[in-house]
This record gives C-alpha cells, sequence and structure tokens, in this order.
C-alpha cells in the first residue's frame, strides 16, 4: 500500500527524500577537513559529531516544511515515519564511520550482555512510567483520542531509531573513539564516557533552532549529561550497544506517544500557542525537569565505580 494512501497525503517522491539526506555544501566541507584531521583528535570526533547532528537538524526541518500542512493541523504521524527514517539512514553511516575508524565492534550488536543490559535499566523503566503518567494526568481527557495500531507503530519505530541513532553515534563512535584516543591513561573508559557525555549533552543546544525556549532547552542539556552518563554505564558494563538503545527509546517512547493519542486539534492546539514570556514558574519547571534526572546521574556514577578500561 502507498505511503500517500496510509497517510492521507502526497507522496514525499524518491528525489525529494534524498534531496533532505543530503548534507549543506558547508557540511560537505566539514567532512572534507575532517578527513585531514588525525581520527583520534578531539576536533575530528566533535566536528563528525557535529555534521551528524546537523545532518538530522537539516532533515528535520525540510520535513518540517514538507509536512508543514499536515503539522498545523496536528497530524504527527507522517514527520515521525519520516523522521525515524532519516535516523536509520544516519545510524548507518555512523556505523560505517566506525568501521572506517575501528571502533565498530560486531559482537555489541549481539545478544551477548543484552539481558544485563536490559536488567540495568529499570530505573528507566520506571521513569518511563511515571513520565508517561504525569504526562497524561496534565491534559484534559477530552484531548485524548483512540490511537490506530498503525499510530502506535509509526511512534514505537520513531522512538526506537531515535534510540539506536543517539546511542550508536554518542556511546558507538564517540565514547570508543575518545577511549582509543587516552590508549595508555589509567581511568580512561570512565574519562570517555564523562566526555562523550558531555558531547551529547551539549548537541541538544542545537534544539534551540527548534524550540526558542532558552530555559526548556537549557534543562534538556542537563538532563542529556546525566542521562548520557547512566546509558553509557550500562553500555560499557556489558559491551553491549543493544541494550541502551532499546533503553533509551523506551523513554522516548514515553513522551512520542503523546502524539498519537492527543487528538489532532489539541496538538494543533498545543504547536500554535504563542511562546510564554519567562516567568517564576519558569524557573521552578527548569529545576523541576533537572530534579526528575538526578536518579539517572546517582545510578550513572553508581555502575562507573566498577567499570574497567574497556578494551577492543
Amino acid at each position: 500500500m502507498p505511503f500517500s494512501t496510509i497517510f492521507n497525503t502526497p507522496i514525499v517522491t524518491l528525489s525529494q527524500f534524498f534531496r533532505i539526506l543530503t548534507l549543506e555544501p558547508s557540511l560537505i566541507c566539514m567532512r572534507l577537513e575532517a578527513q585531514k584531521l588525525n581520527k583520534r583528535s578531539y576536533p575530528y570526533i566533535i566536528l563528525v559529531t557535529i555534521a551528524i547532528f546537523l545532518a538530522l537538524g537539516a532533515a528535520s526541518m525540510a520535513l518540517n516544511k514538507v509536512f508543514e500542512d499536515r503539522l498545523s493541523q496536528g497530524h504527527m504521524m507522517e514527520y515521525m515515519f519520516f523522521t525515524g527514517l532519516v535516523q536509520v539512514v544516519l545510524s548507518a553511516i555512523v556505523i560505517q564511520i566506525m568501521k572506517k575508524n575501528q571502533v565498530f565492534y560486531a559482537d555489541e550488536f549481539t545478544s551477548r550482555g543484552l539481558r544485563e543490559g536490559l536488567d540495568l535499566g529499570w530505573l528507566a523503566y520506571i521513569f518511563s512510567a511515571a513520565l508517561f503518567t504525569l504526562n497524561c494526568l496534565g491534559q484534559d481527557r477530552s484531548l485524548f483520542t483512540r490511537p490506530s495500531f498503525l499510530s502506535i507503530l509509526i511512534v514505537l519505530f520513531s522512538a526506537l531509531a531515535t534510540g539506536f541513532f543517539e546511542e550508536v553515534l554518542v556511546r558507538g563512535f564517540v565514547l570508543n573513539s575518545i577511549n582509543e584516543k587516552l590508549q595508555g591513561v589509567p581511568g580512561r573508559t570512565k574519562k570517555a564516557m564523562l566526555i562523550s557525555s558531555a558531547i551529547f549533552a551539549l548537541a541538544h543546544l542545537l534544539n534551540l533552532f527548534m524550540n526558542p525556549d532558552f530555559f526548556f532547552v537549557i534543562a534538556n542539556v542537563i538532563q542529556a549529561f546525566m542521562m548520557g552518563l547512566y546509558l553509557s554505564a550500562i553500555y560499557v558494563r556489558t559491551s553491549n550497544l543493544i541494550a541502551p538503545s532499546l533503553i533509551h527509546g523506551i523513554v522516548d517512547f514515553a513522551t512520542f506517544i503523546l502524539y498519537a493519542i492527543l487528538s489532532p486539534e489539541a496538538l494543533s492546539s498545543m504547536m500554535n500557542a504563542p511562546q510564554p514570556e519567562p516567568t517564576g514558574s519558569s524557573w521552578v519547571t527548569f529545576f523541576v525537569q533537572i530534579a526528575i534526572t538526578v536518579p539517572f546521574l546517582i545510578s550513572g556514577l553508581l555502575m562507573m565505580k566498577k567499570v574497567d578500561d574497556k578494551t577492543a
């Protein structure tokens, strides 16, 4: 069945889709400059990471333009599906970069250590359930609608694609590249966990282009560092990249599912609402956002104590 029939919207042609994935000339220049750098240098690692995140941002903005009318009406599924597809493609590109830089370890994409990693993710499951409950309690029940099975599948796909993409990029490429760069340095893996989590957090500053709410984005940056350290610890403890990817996806699903269960009218009203001016309550919200993720920081630090230096 063609996507135009499923989504009731003009299908994105292959040429349009590949144009969305095409990097701007500036990103191509960054890639060429990166090739000249030492593959174990921080500038190379940061440049590749920024280029990949910018590619995702450019694709997201292009998709936002393609589905502008549908988004304004509160219909999110088309945008989420193609954004997830872009992240799958970018994940494949990152894996090729990992192979080129000799930081791709095939056994980390198997079932070995998967069960242990999923067990270590218990805190994320509690957090996801609480987050979903709080989000639902904060909405008028009349705003909810019964989602279709297809909508739930698209949301699940988008959440898992996001989790896999970010874990492959940040834990798979960034953490492992820094770990290799610090060969011979005592506690190098712990340092790589902290540095890669910081890079992951700072990359979320790019959200300012999509969301002008400064307090929200800064809180998101701090949350990303704490969550990143937690996921890094699970990854290093188990030597399995699938586990943190699934855990990451579950956390995202707890938020993304609202796009399926809220009515298009409710979503349209939320997205088109004017940005509120910062008030005293903004500070309260800011600190609450940070406070609810502090347990991840504590859990990550406790797990990090048991981490030995990671070897290929």
